[in-house]
């Protein structure tokens, strides 16, 4: 049970906070009510794992901070980092950086309103993909958290803490 936990924390996770939707907006990172579209949430995570009984070679973590607007878009920044070496030639450390928009809904599966990516546009700056590479995702349902004021940890999103694991989203209702 506790690695169908850390698969979820692999995969589901960066999926979820990569925060990529296709058939996206221009790119703008807003602060801001810019152009009358109104911010109604704000939504940063970070996730890090650096004990392998937990995350096997799955080492590293990412940071992603988004903004999710009042015409059902949004954008952001996110950077995941990997921390997995290799004694015998190169490593997969490093970081990779994305600008991401795309599309969500609020919707309720069983938790309350929730804010959930339906889908996403990627794209890299720097990295081992280099500038310029999209990445994208026509269609998913990946949860960010409660459409309400909300700090989640590890325990609220799989019901399990260990050392060397963090996960925290924090939502944050802008003008709702």
């Amino acid at each position: 049970m506790r690695r169908l936990r850390i698969v979820l924390v692999a995969v589901l996770v960066p999926a979820l906070v990569a925060v990529v939707v296709g058939g996206a907006v221009p790119a703008s990172a807003d602060y801001g009510n810019s152009h009358g579209n109104v911010q109604l949430y704000q939504a940063t995570a970070s996730m890090n794992c650096n004990n392998p009984s937990i995350c096997g070679s799955n080492l590293g973590g990412f940071w992603a901070w988004a903004v999710f607007d009042q015409d059902g878009t949004f954008d952001g920044e996110v950077t995941g980092c990997g921390h997995l070496a290799n004694d015998h030639g190169p490593g997969l450390q490093g970081a990779q950086h994305f600008h991401v928009e795309g599309h969500y809904i609020i919707t309720d599966f069983g938790l309350g309103p929730w804010i959930v990516i339906v889908d996403e546009v990627d794209t890299a700056a720097g990295g081992s993909l280099g500038t310029g590479t999209v990445i994208t995702v026509p269609s998913e349902f990946s949860p960010v958290g409660p459409a309400a004021k909300a700090k989640l940890s590890a325990v609220d999103f799989f019901g399990f803490s260990a050392p060397g694991v963090t996960f925290n989203v924090t939502v944050t209702p802008m003008h709702t």
